[in-house]
């Protein structure tokens, strides 16, 4: 299952100074968060189409080459956390992108200029890769791009799986197949297969302008659901995905095609159970703003909850599906800033403050192993679910993975 959505997505290029250990007062987070938002646009140009959310990169055709599997990382000793410095031997520059795909797989871009450079001449971008968790990394070599204009940054990262992953550049992208060990260049007019399907479901889904073919576009009048590779048209949804709304497109573990939409009203929620043949419209729940859903696709929530959410004054309300009805839970905490639905049944939750816990419905349980360890005050986590159940916490100083079934898990936690 993986979730397009912009909000999610931004929340964790926001934050760029350091943590401060003194949480500021509600007022004046909120100012400082709003005149954060006039740099979003450039990033929207860049990053749009990312995973925010909890994604499924597995993708049918390439699982030949991938690498064999890698054992789990160990489990955790009681009441620690396993600490990591992402630090691989060779690389140049700071970490500038993390991106985990799965328990063990992730990639990390590291650049010696700032993402403030105007003038990137002779910059210098470096890539790893890890295939145990993090606890190794190993340098890819990217091609020559200190010397070539056509490459003159902002860099992005568009990881499919493990072997399989787009470098976005403003005037293209470079693409490996084989992990890092060779990468081709392709015109940002004619993106490869292995690029599109990073930025679709697990199915291949995605949302696109009308008629634009292998393009990946940003901005769109209106927007359509298409499936890569797809002989015809797919059945729309019903409702119209106009191109300045809030939307998102959830591909569930159970085979179920969600969409949402909203443009300052109530959430609209459609789903089709038959791979886009068919659609059903839900019913509207006054005073939802987001749809999740567990990566094995049996739970779907709603939550009132906007994406960085500071406003410990207004109710943070839940319902969750049973039998085909929305139901209303006990409302989450407070000063819930971030939310995200795990297997199980359960809500993966962070505040404003930097705690981790859980949501079951009627009542919080915190994760006593990282309580006062994450980033709080002006960049407090942000949670998200990747496909194998794996939480996601992220800051701006650190990437904390927590791998395991249900509340029984192994807390990594990746120093930037």
């Amino acid at each position: 299952m993986r979730e397009i959505n912009l909000d999610q997505l931004f929340a964790e290029f926001e934050a760029t100074a350091a943590p401060t250990f003194r949480p500021p007062g509600i007022a004046d987070l909120q100012r400082r968060m709003r005149r954060r938002r006039s740099w979003r646009s450039l990033l929207a140009g860049l990053v749009v189409l990312l995973l925010t959310g909890p994604g499924v990169y597995a993708t049918a055709g390439l699982d030949a080459d991938r690498d064999p599997p890698d054992p789990a990382p160990s489990p955790t000793p009681d009441g620690q956390v396993i600490e990591r410095k992402v630090n691989p031997l060779g690389v140049a520059g700071r970490l500038a992108d993390l991106r985990f795909v799965d328990a063990r797989h992730g990639w990390a871009l590291f650049d010696t200029c700032s993402p403030e450079d105007t003038d990137r001449t002779g910059c210098r971008i470096d890539l790893a890769r890890t295939a145990d968790g993090g606890a190794t990394w190993q340098r890819t070599p990217l091609p020559d791009t200190a010397n070539n204009p056509r490459w003159a940054g902002p860099y992005y990262l568009l990881p499919l799986d493990g072997r399989n992953l787009t470098v976005g550049v403003p005037d293209g992208y470079l693409v490996t197949t084989d992990g890092g060990a060779s990468f081709t260049e392709h015109p940002r007019e004619s993106p490869p297969e292995v690029t599109r399907l990073a930025v679709a479901t697990r199915r291949g889904y995605l949302l696109q302008c009308p008629g634009s073919g292998p393009l990946i576009e940003i901005n769109c009048a209106e927007w359509e659901l298409a499936r890569i590779g797809a002989a015809g048209v797919l059945t729309q949804p019903p409702v119209t995905l106009s191109g300045e709304a809030e939307k998102g497109l959830i591909d569930g573990g159970d085979g179920r095609i969600w969409v949402t939409f909203r443009n300052g009203g109530p959430l609209t929620v459609a789903v089709s159970h038959d791979d886009a043949a068919t659609w059903e419209k839900l019913p509207a729940v006054s005073g939802a703003t987001q749809l999740l859903v567990s990566p094995d696709g049996r739970d779907a929530w709603l939550v009132s909850l906007t994406h960085a959410d500071f406003d410990t004054s207004a109710a943070k309300r839940v319902w969750r599906m049973v039998s085909d009805r929305w139901q209303e839970r006990t409302q989450l905490p407070p000063d819930t800033n971030s939310v995200a639905a795990v297997n199980g049944g359960l809500l993966a939750v962070t505040n404003m403050w930097g705690n981790v816990g859980y949501w079951t419905g009627d009542r919080y349980l915190d994760v006593p192993e990282l309580r006062r360890r994450l980033t709080s005050g002006e960049h407090p986590p942000t949670v998200q679910v990747l496909p194998d159940d794996t939480i996601v916490v992220t800051t701006p100083t650190d990437t904390t993975l927590g791998t395991g079934p249900t509340q029984t898990r192994t807390w990594i936690r990746h120093l930037h």
